[in-house]
């Protein structure tokens, strides 16, 4: 099959309008080719019709990203946000075993919020709150893979060659999902439920050179797993019906040498 060329591009306006605060805004087009997997995948649900290289299109997606940033005296704040049109979006329809590709038509948006406040010369808070919105136009129900909002809550401790750091993820249930279709990776099973995760992580420099750290990741042994997910991968036993749970609460340690 024969291609024209894709063009892509993007502009970027910014403005600081005082002292510690910014402002933006961009405007962006980018268009992608099928990658090999969405090639050979068949066209449709019956896959006697062929694999989709004859009748795929490129993705084609336009996003205005727009934006502020604030900083002040121990403390510094961000916002930003985006909505998007993709057009020829590479969607995959799981049914048993197999999987189908065909192109539907998406709108986007989204938005972060965060900041961060220095409560003493060695301790520093931060916070994080972002959350994405994704439609299938074509179909008229939401767009698969699509990702929970999520509250990122942060402690930070540093003195001297000392550091450590807490991190509480809390991320919300989602409830747009498009059952059995995807990407070529993951797709939908369904609702998924809210989780908050801790971790914890210390860390001493010995010196330029040498840096050890250690730290436990999902303190309070949470069964958990996130709402992105595999559609199975027999080369390590993941089943292709079930979700996978993330690991419980794991140690590890780390020693950093630079030469």
């Amino acid at each position: 099959r024969s291609q024209s060329a894709m063009p892509s591009g993007f502009v970027r306006w910014e403005q600081q309008l005082s002292s510690g605060t910014t402002v933006y805004a961009g405007l962006g087009h980018v268009q992608r080719f099928p990658d090999y997997w969405e090639l050979i995948s068949p066209g449709n649900s019956d896959a006697k019709k062929g694999n989709a290289f004859a009748t795929l299109q490129p993705e084609k997606t336009t996003q205005l990203d727009v934006g502020a940033q604030w900083k002040g005296q121990g403390w510094q704040a961000w916002a930003s946000g985006y909505v998007g049109y993709v057009r020829d979006y590479m969607l995959f329809d799981y049914s048993g075993m197999g999987s189908a590709v065909r192109n539907v038509d998406a709108r986007t948006a989204g938005f972060e919020l965060g900041g961060s406040y220095k409560l003493a010369p060695a301790w520093t808070a931060q916070a994080t709150l972002a959350t994405t919105w994704a439609d299938n136009r074509s179909d008229g129900r939401p767009l698969p893979q699509t990702p929970p909002a999520e509250l990122r809550l942060g402690l930070d401790y540093v003195q001297g060659p000392w550091t450590a750091g807490a991190l509480w993820r809390l991320v919300a249930a989602q409830h747009r999902y498009a059952l059995n279709q995807g990407n070529v990776v993951g797709k939908d099973f369904g609702p998924s439920a809210g989780f908050g995760v801790l971790s914890l992580n210390a860390s001493y420099t010995f010196s330029k050179l040498a840096k050890f750290t250690v730290g436990i990741d999902n303190v309070l042994n949470k069964k958990y797993s996130e709402h992105l997910n595999l559609a199975g991968n027999a080369g390590f036993g993941f089943p292709s019906n079930t979700r996978v749970n993330e690991p419980g609460r794991s140690a590890w340690a780390q020693l950093n040498l630079q030469f």
